[in-house]
Formats: structure tokens, C-alpha cells, sequence
């Protein structure tokens, strides 16, 4: 399992996010929409949990992540690069491709909860 554990700006979420993911082969959509939960995040990644099965590996399926942080709703293209069936769900990570502005997204949307936190904490 490929996992970025030390990655810069990486966020554990004290609450998930909810998602909507779309499979697609190239500009085709291969799925309904389908619910997941985001547990932590990076500019260039996450990890999720679903109910589905998806499949890993296959360099030519393009995961559609949609999800809302800090009221910004934000589109993240990519590909599954791992997964783990724990109980009835399974997780996945998540690496997004190259859309800089999904990924400007998330750094400002990463440091406004940042600044949220330590304003709880102090």
C-alpha cells in the first residue's frame, strides 16, 4: 500500500466530509453517484471510505471526487492508488491529478481549519 503519511499539509478531519464520486473512462461516465467519506486530506491526495467495491489499479479509470470544505465546493479528478476493506466499508487512498486550482482550493481550504483549530484550542 502506497500511502503518504508525511506529507505536507496532510489534515486529519475531526469530522468527515461528505463526497460524491463518479467513475469515468476518459470522457465517458461509468457509474451513478456514488457516497463516500473523506477522513483526511492533502492537496495531492486523500483517503476515503465507501460502501462500494471500486477497482484499483487500472490507470485508465479516473475517480470524480466532489465535495464541499469551508463552503467551497471543489471537483478533484484522480485515481484510487490503494484500498482496505474494514468491516462492511472499504478504503481507499486517493491521488489527485495535476488541477491546480482544485489544489488551491484545498491549501486555502486546510488553513482556514487550521486557523479554526487553534482558535478552539487556545
Amino acid at each position: 500500500m502506497r500511502y503518504k503519511r508525511n506529507e505536507a499539509f496532510r489534515y486529519q478531519l475531526n469530522d468527515s466530509l461528505d463526497a460524491i464520486f463518479t467513475l469515468k473512462v476518459e470522457e465517458d461516465t461509468l457509474s451513478s453517484k456514488g457516497h463516500a467519506l473523506i477522513y483526511n486530506i492533502s492537496p495531492n491526495g486523500l483517503r476515503f471510505r465507501t460502501e462500494y467495491d471500486l477497482p484499483v489499479g487500472d490507470s485508465r479509470l479516473l475517480l470524480q471526487l466532489l465535495f464541499i470544505l469551508n463552503e467551497n465546493e471543489i471537483s478533484m479528478p484522480g485515481h484510487i492508488t490503494w484500498k482496505k476493506k474494514i468491516g462492511s466499508l472499504f478504503e481507499y487512498g486517493f491521488e489527485g491529478t495535476e488541477d491546480n486550482e482544485a489544489k488551491q482550493k484545498i491549501i486555502n481550504g486546510l488553513k482556514e481549519l487550521s486557523r479554526m483549530d487553534n482558535k478552539n484550542t487556545l
